[in-house]
């Protein structure tokens, strides 16, 4: 029997002194700033001195526009010069109607939308495209005009206009 009371002693003992408060102690100690403490950020300097100049410049050597199109579509320079009217049409809107040879000499007779006809011989310009009659065969012509890709490459494309059947 002893020793359950000793065990319940000693557990409340244990119990009541490991649950007392313990108060802490602050300790605050004042210490007074010097008054001649100077602090001046040189890399803030530089900047204000940046930003005070007006507008900043950045030099990137060997880099292009980021903000440029991928794919730009230049504007051709044309020569200053009054344009035919066949160089008015596009080439889907011209029609071959003819072509007639004499003395070693062809010519091409084509129609434009509005019905207008015109005699046409190798060299004549022709279509919106800086195109010309690079020759006239039998029944047939063939033009060649200039585009450019979509790198921007200039090419020359052959176009052929056949000659058509009069029952159309």
């Amino acid at each position: 029997m002893r020793t359950k009371y000793f065990f319940l002693i000693c557990f409340l003992l244990i119990f009541f002194f490991s649950c007392e408060k313990k108060e802490e102690k602050k300790i605050t100690i004042l210490v007074k700033p010097k008054k001649d403490i100077s602090f001046t950020d040189e890399e803030l300097m530089k900047w204000k001195s940046i930003i005070a100049s007006g507008t900043y410049r950045t030099k990137l050597i060997g880099y292009g526009n980021p903000f440029a199109p991928f794919f730009e579509e230049k504007p051709r320079k044309r020569k200053l010069r009054a344009l035919s009217p066949l160089e008015k049409w596009s080439l889907k809107e011209l029609r071959l109607t003819g072509i007639i040879k004499k003395n070693k000499k062809k010519w091409a007779l084509i129609e434009d939308p509005s019905g207008k006809g015109y005699m046409v011989s190798v060299g004549t310009r022709i279509g919106q495209n800086e195109g010309y009659i690079a020759e006239i065969g039998e029944d047939y012509i063939l033009i060649k005009e200039k585009f450019i890709d979509f790198l921007g490459k200039e090419i020359v494309k052959d176009i052929v206009i056949k000659l058509r059947p009069a029952e159309e």
